[in-house]
């Protein structure tokens, strides 16, 4: 039998490391939580001020979403959502909710989703094994609190044909691309370069569009041709060559190991 002394002392010991263990355990879940704290600080300090549907989302949506919530059709659609469209996304759903509410990420069931813990529920599935990255979940957020703006994709909009920038020296430029090129010269405090020679100017457009320098009679032929559009008719020429598509399909190849 241990004596009541013994036994006091025993019971107090032990009292004390559990609290000792307490303690610790307290402080590493309050040290983790202020690193994670401190850490998602940092990335909301990085997200863009405005988030872009184009830039920003539609690269996450597309990758972790539209296999899902896409544009293909109600084959396969789960639970009737589309995440593509901004009809699709704010529509109610069955369960009475939206997945996204425009300026209101708490009432966002995308944003519950995105949250959980429950591998039931959460989004993305684990199944697909692509979980979203904390940037990715704080930019989402950050797009539906700034009102969830959809936005066209760039190659089903109509280009427009820009004004010309204002520039100083007029006189130097030659044709509209030259305006912008000088009005951003203008912008950063750097005066144009004088004129090219013919010889010059014809060896960078080559190396430029083909990747090759001209040849002796192309060289010979274009300082012969004293018309106005002579340059004009040389890069029609680079650009009906096979050696320019060679050079844009040069990287491709080079994917695919060509050669």
């Amino acid at each position: 039998m241990i004596p009541n002394s013994c036994s006091s002392v025993f019971t107090a010991t032990r009292t004390i490391l559990c609290l000792a263990t307490l303690a610790f355990v307290a402080c590493q879940s309050k040290k983790k939580t202020a690193t994670t704290d401190s850490g998602a600080n940092v990335l909301v300090s990085h997200l863009p001020e405005k988030i872009d549907f184009n830039r920003h989302v539609r690269p996450v949506l597309s990758d972790r979403c539209f296999g899902c919530h896409g544009p293909d059709g109600n084959k396969g659609r789960e639970a009737g959502l589309r995440l593509d469209t901004f009809e699709g996304a704010t529509m109610v759903l069955d369960s009475g909710k939206r997945a996204i509410v425009p300026g209101d990420v708490e009432a966002s069931e995308m944003v519950v989703r995105m949250r959980t813990h429950d591998a039931e529920d959460i989004m993305p599935p684990h199944k697909i094994n692509r979980p979203l990255t904390e940037e990715e979940r704080l930019i989402l957020e950050r797009w539906i609190e700034q009102g969830a703006e959809y936005q066209p994709h760039w190659a089903f909009v109509a280009p427009k044909k820009s004004p010309l920038p204002e520039v100083k020296q007029r006189d130097w430029c030659k044709d509209e691309i030259d305006f912008f090129t000088l009005a951003k010269m203008e912008e950063a405090g750097i005066a144009p370069n004088p004129p090219a020679d013919r010889a010059a100017l014809l060896r960078r457009i080559s190396l430029t569009l083909t990747g090759l320098p001209p040849s002796t009679q192309e060289l010979d032929a274009f300082l012969a041709d004293n018309a106005p559009n002579a340059l004009e008719k040389r890069v029609d020429a680079l650009l009906a060559s096979p050696r320019y598509g060679e050079r844009l399909a040069q990287d491709w190849l080079d994917v695919a190991r060509f050669g």
